[in-house]
């Protein structure tokens, strides 16, 4: 009856939701291509692909979870070579970035709307032989389709926040029937997330502690390209660099604040700014221009006026720009609510500077300050010196990085865990559906 009431609705929620993807579309640009794939409907010859069957159904809201899923995916192919995977995602980010990452034994398609009979339709297609589901992309009505085939259903990387942890439980009478007795297991990150999970009505043998594949440290090369990137411009790469990663609104200008002030002291210091949003990037141009600051932009380097800051305006490039830095400030943390995740300036093993805003990562951010891995800070007032002092200190930043990493070292392996937990369970669940 749940899923029915559902089902009527999502429709009109569709529609009253058309506005915000047309003006989506408008302000993004690439939003509306294959934008009908949500429906169901796809090319000829991807509609042929897909109708080979045998696929792994993998869902990935967005860029920080599809490069979870691409790193998983990867690891079960390794361990299973017949292993073939659909990657589904929401966003347009997140479908660029996998359709420029996913391996060549994959295909990438925007996942679904989930209203029953188009789902069904697509499932008919595919017939997946196993589902994996990133994070959080719980959807009622593809769980229940999964339920109904019999096909294993697996929460990969699954991270349950306590704000997250209470909203469910105040709905547990329906989010139990509709997503927790439909997951064949949920492989935790932590054993905090853990026991919150246990605290939902998830049986014992449901969850699986695997540590987080975002923060696992294992196999993960340096990526260079931009440290080689910026030399190409003339910016010497031992030039002391300051980075904010993924700032929110006003976080720019007061990083470009602090940025003012420390020019006195450090005068080769080098800027760069990645806002979350790149469609922000006029806003952030017109802060610099008031200052009257030279700047470039990634989409066009211009560095013949020797800029002293850098606007990364593209996606799916946050990572490796980390390696570029002397020190990493984190966006949504001073002036947002939540903050970003700070493990992947930490794996580039550099020193991290957040706000007091980090609410996702609670648990983390708490082992991370405990253990001295992270500098987390009151109040923006405080940034200016917290950076000199790590750049006018280098020891003190060496200890902080070696501190992370062994805050960060139990998640070591843990792609390598989830995907020989998944290939086992997923062949188990596939006899006991053949001898059925």
């Amino acid at each position: 009856m749940l899923l029915i009431l559902y089902n009527l609705l999502l429709p009109l929620c569709l529609v009253a939701s058309l506005p915000v993807y047309l003006r989506r579309m408008i302000r993004r640009g690439g939003y509306a291509r294959n934008f009908f794939q949500r429906f169901g409907f796809f090319s000829r010859r991807l509609r042929s692909e897909l109708g080979q069957g045998a696929w792994t159904w993998v869902r990935a809201v967005s860029v920080g979870e599809v490069l979870v899923a691409i790193r998983l995916i990867e690891e079960i192919r390794r361990q299973d070579p017949t292993f073939r995977a659909v990657i589904s995602t929401t966003t347009s980010t997140g479908y660029q970035l996998a359709l420029d990452r996913a391996p060549e034994w994959s295909r990438v398609i925007y996942s679904p709307i989930d209203f029953y009979p188009l789902l069904l339709r697509i499932w008919r297609l595919m017939r997946p032989r196993a589902v994996i589901l990133i994070d959080s992309d719980l959807w009622p009505s593809f769980l229940a389709i999964a339920h109904q085939q019999n096909i294993p259903v697996f929460l990969a990387n699954a991270r349950l926040s306590p704000r997250s942890e209470a909203r469910y439980l105040r709905f547990q009478r329906f989010a139990k029937p509709l997503f927790w007795d439909r997951l064949t297991a949920v492989l935790s990150q932590d054993h905090h997330d853990a026991e919150r999970w246990a605290r939902l009505g998830l049986r014992p043998d449901q969850i699986v502690l695997t540590g987080s594949i975002k923060y696992d440290t294992a196999d993960i090369p340096a990526n260079l390209r931009f440290v080689d990137w910026l030399k190409d411009q003339g910016i010497d790469p031992h030039r002391t660099c300051l980075l904010g990663g993924s700032l929110h609104s006003g976080e720019e200008e007061l990083l470009i604040n602090v940025f003012r002030q420390l020019r006195a002291k450090f005068a080769d210091l080098f800027l760069i700014l990645v806002p979350r949003h790149f469609e922000r990037t006029p806003e952030v141009e017109k802060i610099l221009r008031d200052l009257s600051i030279s700047y470039a932009l990634r989409s066009q380097p211009d560095f013949s006026a020797t800029p002293s800051v850098l606007i990364v305006d593209s996606t799916g490039e946050l990572n490796d720009w980390y390696q570029t830095a002397s020190v990493v400030v984190m966006g949504k943390s001073f002036l947002g609510v939540g903050g970003q995740n700070p493990v992947e300036p930490l794996l580039a093993r550099k020193p991290v500077i957040c706000g007091p805003h980090m609410e996702n990562f609670k648990f983390l951010i708490e082992e991370l300050v405990r253990e001295k891995g992270i500098l987390q800070l009151t109040s923006g007032s405080q940034l200016e010196s917290a950076i000199e002092h790590l750049l006018i200190t280098p020891k003190a930043a060496s200890e902080m990085v070696a501190n992370s990493d062994r805050v960060l070292a139990q998640h070591r392996g843990a792609a390598s865990r989830a995907a020989a937990f998944i290939v086992q369970r997923a062949g188990t669940s596939g006899n006991e559906r053949k001898r059925a």
